[in-house]
């Protein structure tokens, strides 16, 4: 079932919250990064010279930061019934 919905059922939620509430932490750093990317390369007109994979495995899980309770995740499939 997981990985086949568009958003994940609230029972299947509740059922695996500790699973689901990493991978969408994970899912919130990974837009985090991406935003921050193109920020800089906007603000600089430079290109960073490493790619989102480098400088994501170079990342702590423990560095990771708390979604706020308003996000939503661009990605569907992380996303919650009703979100």
């Amino acid at each position: 079932m997981v990985g086949t919905l568009m958003t994940i059922p609230i029972d299947e939620y509740k059922n695996l919250k500790e699973y689901y509430d990493f991978q969408r932490k994970k899912e919130f750093n990974r837009e985090q990064l991406t935003a921050a990317i193109e920020e800089i390369e906007q603000r600089t007109g430079m290109r960073v010279f490493m790619t989102f994979d480098e400088i994501w495995s170079r990342i702590d899980e423990k560095d990771y930061q708390e979604a706020p309770s308003y996000w939503v995740p661009k990605d569907s499939k992380w996303r919650i019934e009703g979100e």
